[in-house]
């Protein structure tokens, strides 16, 4: 692993004497254009930011390299790198940093394993975890994803969204299904984010997996606006249906008190 270490930069260094690096800025007007239209074409590219061709794939080149774009059969689209870059900002470290002590309490009380959740475009992303000392588990130590369609924090991630996005969101959102269970059409899929909202949390009931059982509740900041959701998960085998209703009173705590704490009035 590359570590990048802080050098000190004299205060004496007057920033205003340096003109912009035009590189870089286009490398990043590049990527936020990607980030708004993914999957898109270098042709679209040329287009949009009034690059040349050669401007374009060389940047692409070069932001591929380095693994912060991706190409696939539809087009250019962003990595997971970037997000993984992007989760570093304060937010998402404070959001750690006061989740995973509510995390660790929420888990000796339900012995499963315990997730903190955000939204990165159509995907959940599990950012944190705090695991149970049972000997059955099912997830390995990895970064977890999972498909928006298929987990009880993507039915709230979609319930908090404004009614346009909703729409985007439905038009491109391919409803991958992963077991007998998973919710593949619009219409279900937004009934149960439904449901979801007017309880205060979701569940997922062997959708994303045949083993798996999940509930989730959502954390919100200041501002009153989802920004993660905690979740309690573990085997379908020992986490029944009836075993997680026992458990939404301690996770609606657990959410609101990370909420609080992130500034949310009681």
């Amino acid at each position: 692993m590359t570590v990048l270490h802080n050098i000190n930069m004299s205060s004496n260094i007057d920033t205003k004497s340096y003109a912009p690096a035009t590189t870089v800025i286009k490398a990043f007007r590049l990527l936020e254009y990607i980030g708004y239209s993914q999957p898109v074409q270098p042709a679209q590219m040329v287009r949009a930011l009034g690059l040349t061709r050669a401007n374009v794939y060389r940047l692409l080149t070069t932001l591929m390299k380095i693994g912060y774009v991706i190409r696939e059969d539809e087009g250019y689209m962003l990595s997971f790198k970037l997000f993984k870059l992007g989760s570093t900002v304060p937010l998402s470290r404070n959001l750690r940093d006061v989740a995973k002590p509510m995390m660790t309490a929420l888990m000796k009380e339900v012995g499963e394993n315990i997730y903190l959740t955000v939204l990165c475009e159509d995907t959940v992303i599990a950012i944190e975890e705090v695991k149970s000392s049972n000997h059955l588990t099912l997830n390995p130590d990895v970064t977890y994803t999972y498909p928006l369609n298929t987990c009880a924090s993507g039915k709230l991630f979609f319930a908090a969204m404004e009614e346009d996005i909703k729409q985007r969101m439905l038009s491109s959102l391919t409803f991958e299904k992963r077991t007998e269970r998973t919710l593949v059409t619009p219409e279900a899929f937004i009934e149960a984010s439904r449901l979801a909202s007017a309880r205060g949390y979701a569940l997922e009931l062997q959708e994303f997996s045949d083993d798996l059982n999940s509930m989730a509740s959502p954390i919100v900041d200041y501002r009153g606006q989802m920004v993660a959701s905690i979740a309690i998960s573990g085997p379908s085998m020992r986490l029944t249906e009836d075993r997680l209703s026992a458990w939404i009173g301690p996770l609606k705590k657990t959410a609101q008190l990370i909420s609080e704490e992130l500034g949310r009035e009681n």
